[in-house]
C-alpha cells in the first residue's frame, strides 16, 4: 500500500548561500517529483541570508527524507508542515 499523499510546505533558511547552492539544488532536484511551486528570495537586506520556500504534495516519509538531507548541511535550517 502505497503512503498517502498530502499537500504541505517546507521553508529553507540558508546562510552563506554561495557554500550551499550547489548542494541544495542537487537535494531539490533529487526530489523534484515532490515538488508543486517553489519560491526563493536571495540575499534579504544586503545580508548572506537567503529563504526558500517550497509547496510540496508528498508522503510524511517523503517529506522526512528531504528536510532531513537540507537539514544536515551546515548553516541550513528547515521547518515543515503538511495538510491533515
Amino acid at each position: 500500500m502505497e503512503p498517502q499523499k498530502r499537500y504541505g510546505f517546507i521553508g529553507i533558511l540558508i546562510e552563506n548561500r554561495e557554500n550551499n547552492s550547489r548542494q541544495i539544488q542537487e537535494i531539490l532536484s533529487d526530489h523534484g517529483e515532490l515538488i508543486v511551486g517553489r519560491m526563493g528570495l536571495p540575499r534579504l537586506d544586503q545580508t548572506d541570508l537567503s529563504i526558500i520556500t517550497l509547496i510540496v504534495h508528498a508522503s510524511s516519509d517523503q517529506v522526512g527524507a528531504l528536510t532531513g538531507r537540507l537539514g544536515s548541511l551546515p548553516g541550513v535550517s528547515v521547518k515543515s508542515g503538511l495538510a491533515k
